[in-house]
């Protein structure tokens, strides 16, 4: 996949606006669509590098979706790491001094296609500030993936999402992974919603999970400072290979085939029982 290419594309489904820039300066994109604020719906992809494969995914599914109830959609949180994994070091504009560095990191291969991190070898989704670097598997030095990064929020691309997290009301925040056809939800203790979540696994077909070992997620920080349901969804059967090739896309448009409308009808119901 062609990033630029993707990136150019996003004009022509709804509202196109941008939330922040990534390490190297590319705006990062939020489609929306729908009208006002009642149980809005905020929809991140690519927020692993090797997990691109949900980009695609999520602007099919937002061409789609023709509902009155407000969507906002990242489709590709990730633009430099996507970048990295797809095309390379040569993909990147980086000082020779940077590309040694990616290089050290990844064991001295150029071949990146497993990397999950963003440019600066920080994995975005244990950089929010719900405990912080208590999680399993989290690292403190610069990694292909689970590096927590000097502190919460110290990368552009996360902290764009806090931003929008903490100025926008949403109603449910789902946050598309791959791989392994499962469902996430709750945080820590907190396993409020648990009749929503089984609902949204039910319709996928996918197996509903708490995660308790997991920090310093986008889910994570929205359940933990909003008290409201958020959810990972981890796409492509557990038999695939990461990165998940663009081959298996139509697949899983199949299978995720109006889960926006489903969104929004669960996020109306929520909006309700918050009170708001």
């Amino acid at each position: 996949m062609q990033v630029t290419e993707f990136l150019d594309s996003l004009n022509s489904t709804g509202t196109l606006s941008y939330i922040g820039e990534t390490t190297l300066g590319t705006p990062i994109p939020m489609l929306s669509k729908g009208k006002g604020e009642m149980g809005k719906v905020l929809l991140i992809g690519a927020v692993h590098a090797r997990e691109y494969i949900t980009a695609p995914l999520l602007l099919s599914l937002m061409k789609e979706y023709d509902g009155e109830y407000p969507v906002d959609c990242i489709p590709m949180l990730n633009i430099d790491g996507v970048t990295l994994v797809t095309e390379g070091l040569n993909g990147i504009p980086l000082t020779m001094r940077n590309r040694i560095s990616l290089l050290r990191v990844n064991d001295g291969s150029t071949d990146f296609s497993l990397w999950k991190a963003n440019i600066r070898a920080v994995d975005l989704n244990v950089n929010c500030d719900a405990d912080w670097g208590q999680g399993k598997g989290n690292l403190t030095r610069p990694a292909p993936s689970g590096y927590i990064g000097p502190c919460p929020f110290s990368e552009l691309e996360s902290y764009a999402v806090k931003r929008l997290l903490d100025n926008n009301s949403y109603a449910l925040v789902v946050c598309y992974h791959s791989k392994g056809e499962e469902v996430y939800y709750g945080y820590g203790g907190n396993h409020k919603y648990k009749k929503q979540a089984k609902a949204v696994a039910d319709r996928l077909g996918y197996a509903l999970k708490r995660t308790p070992h997991s920090t310093g997620g986008i889910k994570d920080y929205f359940t933990l400072t909003t008290n409201r349901l958020g959810l990972t969804i981890e796409v492509g059967s557990d038999n695939l290979s990461h990165p998940i090739g663009l081959e298996h896309l139509d697949e899983l448009k199949e299978k995720h085939k109006g889960i926006i409308n489903f969104f929004t009808e669960i996020a109306k119901e929520l909006w309700t029982e918050y009170g708001l």
